[in-house]
């Protein structure tokens, strides 16, 4: 239902190395083919065969763990593929997959602050996952080159055994700190306690909750700030937004099936036509593309009983994924262009409302005519400077009135 995401169709995140400024995601659609022609149901290696019992005891553990010899490994810098231990959204253990970047050589006696990248819509298909297709981190080099570890999750259940919880917050949340925790079990990473979470999109979604979970669920990190660019933030707005729109309804179906798998009382028939709930189960084997093109010869109101916000329990659990509610201790940096039709720049600015409203050190900064891939190129060099003021210890600003 989430179709709120739904304003995040254009939330995939960048493939390939950038060469200077932050790289804009490309457009939504089918990832291109990892080197191995990876398909649903395939793993390009056995990194990715989760065992049964997992090894380790605590979220963060490593699960398993390979060498990482992609064309998106820059010069001067090592990665891994890997699975490591996180917390379902049922409470239970999972295998979370992900990719660690770190510079080569020895890391300096105090460790290496570790970004945590938390990527945008993709789709829920386990073929769609990031770490198959194409990482895409934007600004990789020259986080690299500032010396940093690189953490990027896929999130829960992409690429994984079971469903994506597609824009479940706190699942969202602790697969992108558990992907920090990861990043420190690598002995060769280097990696330190200091983190920041940066995230686009789903992944601003993603990062906000992280960034309120982490005091409880990893208080042995030291969140020093959270960066979100064009966030999901307001799923009902978005949600309201995006269900009239045809072009829109990939999105919509994947977030009322993501969160049909993952709510017991959320039921199809309440919100889906017949015909809908017969087709839904693409959304489990194309990605992001291939299930709105699945749903382009209908109107919308062939698929919709009715808007998901205009029923229970449906609507109750929209608004229970909607960030803000907890106070979020870290200062959080929230970039938003002011022409994106994905994320509604008016529903960012609500969201942003709310989170000042909490209490939370909230700087706020809108680039016009950004949509909602170019802001990420346009806010690149804030975002790294503003990157670098937190792990250098500098008092943050706020833009929050009052």
């Amino acid at each position: 239902m989430l179709a709120a995401v739904l304003v995040v169709s254009g939330c995939s995140s960048g493939r390939g190395g950038d060469q200077g400024a932050l790289t804009p995601p490309d457009p939504a659609g089918d990832p291109r083919p990892a080197p191995e022609e990876v398909v649903v149901g395939e793993l390009p290696t056995d990194v990715r065969a989760v065992p049964d019992p997992l090894p380790g005891s605590e979220p963060g553990d490593l699960v398993a763990l390979a060498p990482r010899t992609a064309p998106d490994v820059p010069a001067g810098a090592r990665a891994w593929d890997l699975l490591y231990r996180s917390e379902g959204v049922d409470g239970g253990p999972v295998a979370v997959s992900g990719v660690v970047y770190a510079p080569e050589g020895p890391a300096p006696p105090e460790g290496r602050p570790v970004i945590t990248w938390a990527h945008g819509t993709v789709g829920v298909a386990d073929a769609c996952a990031p770490s198959r297709t194409g990482v895409g981190v934007p600004g990789l080099e020259r986080l690299l080159a500032a010396g940093y570890v690189v953490a990027a999750t896929d999130y829960e259940g992409l690429g994984t055994p079971g469903v994506h919880p597609y824009l479940v917050g706190e699942s969202e949340g602790r697969s992108v700190l558990d992907a920090a925790r990861a990043a420190a079990r690598i002995d060769e990473a280097g990696a330190a306690d200091q983190v920041v979470a940066f995230g686009h999109s789903q992944g601003g979604h993603a990062v906000l909750f992280a960034g309120a979970l982490a005091p409880d669920y990893a208080p042995e990190l030291d969140l020093l700030g959270v960066a979100a660019s064009a966030p999901a933030a307001e799923l009902g707005t978005l949600l309201r937004s995006a269900v009239p729109i045809s072009l829109a309804f990939g999105l919509v179906a994947s977030s009322i099936y993501a969160y049909g798998e993952t709510y017991d009382e959320l039921i199809y028939d309440d919100v889906l036509t017949p015909a809908a709930v017969e087709r839904i189960g693409v959304v489990d084997q194309e990605c992001l593309q291939g299930v709105t093109n699945a749903f382009l010869d209908q109107r919308t109101s062939a698929w919709l009983v009715t808007n998901p916000l205009d029923v229970e329990p449906w609507a109750a659990r929209v608004a229970q994924n909607e960030p803000g509610s907890r106070e979020i201790a870290a200062p959080v940096l929230v970039a938003q262009g002011t022409t994106d039709f994905v994320v509604l720049a008016s529903s960012t600015d609500t969201a942003v409302d709310r989170l000042c409203a909490g209490g939370n050190t909230i700087e706020y900064r809108e680039y016009p005519n950004a949509d909602h891939g170019e802001v990420l190129a346009e806010a690149g060099d804030e975002i790294l400077a503003w990157v670098g003021a937190r792990v250098a210890g500098e008092q943050a600003l706020s833009t929050c009135r009052g």
